[in-house]
């Protein structure tokens, strides 16, 4: 059968879309009760946004369409050469890599992803992406999942888990999330969620101690007549007298039957007129699932030069009428299928095509990134399918499904008649299972991945559309910003394609949203130059949502830490700052606490402040181009002396591992008192697993706390220890060990300050 014609219009509005992410069930089954950070309600512009700006993409970073043989030849050459690239990594003689996806760009840059393993284990976060230009003069660039250096000290584990029921477990190396790499085992459970989405449950367990890791689920919820699409042409291949639903032109997607359970059945009709589109004939759903199947192909070919999900040219499956009453749709990694279920009352298929292309989209990202289904992370994935799902849209221009930045409005899976998702503000999601954000807190990674995606996509909507009050076809967006300031669009198709290059280059399985900015900055100046507007925009977009700092004269500088410092304590802090514009950056500073000093060429202030009080010191920086910014900030300097020394510094405390904190101490002859008082404010999820010692010049330890069965989360705590044996003068250290259970999931917690008063 023939394809619809493309109308102009869909033309126009998607010359180079792309976004990506990997995601789960399209609704949310429950909050963790841990996700203490909600979504802001954060104040509207309330005014138009500023003109789109004007960027044309760099011809040399466009993406090649590569045929499934070409790629097939690359990964074989990449295969043949990873020795070689292995040591020209550095890597260790343990490490092996296993080429997994490649990309070509037009001016001959290969993109080569790969897998590692370690003495023969998978590595899971050891992901890697090398990025090779033409010729020799230029070295190769990497982009790594994990900075730390590859090892454990044996690979021979002291506990074995259970296997799971009806499941499968194995020895792994954990690197995830910017740890130190761990001997651990991967158990894989299989089951279904309280709303009937089937689960593939990853759990990473310590193969010392049993501390659980991580987890997360492999499951991504998430002619004819269709039900939301209207009239279509659709692929289908006739077998002797039946036509069966297959797209040859597609890389033979299929879509079946699945009511009956099993793999279900591949759906045949002896007219190849499908479906009436009403939701009681069998082939409606069938319609709107194949048609989705073959927008979201056309939109990655068309746009990216992509041959399917893997750019394999392997079209995946479709699957209809699951469950009974389902108001979900999903995407599995290992069947290589989108499931759909008939909605409420069977009467509103989750078929429409967002939700489609939505749920391919999780196949790309798994193809791709791999982002890990947990965490921050899992919010990235989540919000790249939504992307996806509205960059189709757009592309498609179907008038039946006029294009917009909302999620499964037609679909109407809660019953409500509202849509799921809204990219313009993510906090009117609201729903009985939670909020998503407008913008990042600490929190976010606490999250369901369905609501820490509002981050995402409320960053691409105002990389696309910009800041404040419009109209787009026909449906009024006004969209906030965190800092109040207006956001100037750069527009859909430049947008979208930022994020797939992001995505499919830079990205890998351990991303978080600080992570994301620097794949799409990079993206950014792949495709405008870094010199450009377009660039600036990319890092306005996610200051606008709390991720990082604005570009301001070209500057961009995270606000000064205001944390108070104290009076004879060594302090350091460094100020933050990038330039878009070539050349370093140059510091100055005045009015800053006696005692300290800025380096002019790193920003780092240092020294020992001398004097207590309250100061306003200004930070001038400063570009070749004589382009500066101003940060004027309070700081506060404590007074630390005579009886009483206090560390106000706050000191990261990393799951497991141990800091120490100094404390110098002057004037007091002898040693110290048998009463010495030790004040400690301390925040963690588990506080009663944080082990306090303290730690003399010469290394003496005393303990100061130890483990006790306390589920607080804060530590406001003054303790009297002997330290009679040990001079009072000179450097003391607080040494704070995490000892949580491996039982709990908790966050790294923070030293907030201490002192001691003799």
């Amino acid at each position: 059968m023939t394809r619809k014609p493309r109308t102009a219009t869909a033309t126009a509005a998607a010359l180079t879309l792309t976004v990506l992410t990997t995601l789960t069930a399209l609704t949310a089954t429950t909050l963790p009760a841990t996700a203490t950070a909600t979504a802001t309600a954060s104040t509207s512009t309330k005014s138009p946004a500023p003109p789109r700006i004007s960027a044309t993409p760099n011809p040399g970073a466009r993406p090649v369409p590569l045929t499934p043989e070409q790629r097939a030849d690359l990964l074989k050459s990449a295969t043949k050469t990873s020795p070689d690239t292995a040591r020209s990594l550095k890597l260790g003689a343990e490490e092996k890599l296993i080429p997994k996806d490649v990309a070509k760009d037009a001016d001959g840059t290969v993109h080569t992803r790969y897998e590692r393993t370690y003495a023969g284990l998978p590595v899971l976060g050891g992901d890697l992406v090398v990025h090779e230009k033409p010729g020799k003069q230029a070295a190769p660039t990497v982009t790594h999942a994990m900075d730390a250096p590859l090892s454990v000290p044996t690979t021979t584990a002291k506990l074995t888990p259970e296997e799971p029921p009806g499941g499968t477990r194995r020895k792994v190396i954990w690197a995830g999330y910017g740890g130190a790499p761990t001997l651990a085992w991967e158990s894989v459970e299989k089951g279904v969620g309280k709303d009937g989405t089937p689960s593939e449950l990853h759990v990473i367990t310590d193969a010392a101690d049993g501390r659980k890791l991580q987890e997360f689920d492999r499951i991504h919820p998430g002619a004819g007549e269709g039900q939301y699409n209207g009239r279509v042409e659709i692929g289908s291949v006739r077998n002797g007298d039946l036509y069966e639903l297959t797209d040859a032109g597609r890389g033979s997607h299929r879509t079946y039957d699945i009511s009956a359970g099993g793999s279900g059945v591949l759906l045949t009709d002896a007219d190849d007129i499908w479906g009436d589109g009403t939701p009681a004939h069998r082939q409606t759903a069938a319609v709107d699932a194949a048609y989705g199947a073959q927008q979201t192909w056309d939109f990655f070919q068309e746009r990216f030069g992509r041959a399917g999900i893997r750019g394999d040219g392997v079209g995946a499956r479709s699957r209809v009428h699951y469950g009974n009453g389902y108001a979900n749709a999903f995407w599995n990694d290992s069947c290589f299928c989108m499931t759909y279920g008939d909605g409420i009352g069977n009467a509103r298929p989750v078929t429409s095509l967002d939700i489609a292309a939505h749920e391919m989209t999780h196949g790309l990202t798994y193809a791709t990134a791999n982002l890990t289904y947990s965490g921050e992370s899992g919010g990235l994935n989540e919000a790249t399918s939504d992307i996806m799902g509205a960059a189709v849209e757009f592309f498609t221009d179907n008038p039946n499904d006029v294009p917009d930045y909302l999620m499964g409005e037609l679909a109407d899976l809660r019953g409500t008649g509202k849509p799921l998702r809204h990219m313009d503000q993510p906090s009117k999601d609201a729903s009985d299972r939670g909020t998503s954000q407008d913008h990042w807190t600490p929190g976010t990674r606490k999250l369901d991945p369905h609501h820490s995606s509002g981050i995402g996509n409320h960053f691409f909507y105002l990389l696309a559309e910009g800041s404040g009050q419009k109209t787009i076809n026909g449906i009024a967006y006004d969209s906030p910003t965190y800092d109040n300031t207006p956001v100037a669009p750069l527009g859909l198709p430049l947008a979208t394609s930022v994020w797939y290059r992001a995505l499919t280059l830079y990205m890998t399985s351990s991303t978080d949203y600080a992570g994301a900015r620097t794949a799409t900055l990079r993206a950014a100046e792949d495709l405008f130059g870094r010199d450009s507007a377009g660039y600036e925009a990319v890092g306005n977009a996610w200051a606008a949502v709390n991720v990082g700092p604005r570009y301001v004269n070209h500057i961009a500088a995270a606000a000064p830490s205001t944390r108070d410092v104290a009076t004879g304590q060594p302090t350091t802090r460094r100020i933050e700052a990038t330039t878009s514009r070539p050349g370093a950056l140059t510091y100055t500073a005045t009015g800053l606490p006696p005692g300290l000093t800025i380096d002019p060429t790193t920003g780092l202030i240092s020294g020992t402040p001398t004097t207590a009080g309250a100061y306003t010191p200004t930070i001038t920086i400063t570009t070749t181009a004589q382009d500066t910014l101003t940060l004027p900030f309070p700081w506060t300097v404590l007074a630390s002396g005579g009886d009483h020394f206090v560390n106000p510094a706050r000191y990261s405390i990393p799951n497991w591992a141990t800091i120490e904190a100094p404390l110098t101490v002057t004037g007091h002859e002898g040693n110290a008192p048998t009463d010495l008082k030790i004040t400690v404010d301390l925040v963690h999820d588990f506080i009663g697993g944080q082990i306090l010692h303290l730690v003399s010049e010469d290394g003496t330890a005393i303990l100061v706390k130890d483990f006790i069965w306390d589920t607080g989360t804060e530590l406001h705590t003054t303790y009297t220890v002997d330290a009679s044996s040990l001079p009072a003068n000179g450097t003391w250290k607080l040494r704070v060990t995490d000892n949580t259970p491996g039982i709990f999931t908790v966050d790294p917690g923070y030293l907030d300050r201490w002192s001691m008063t003799f």
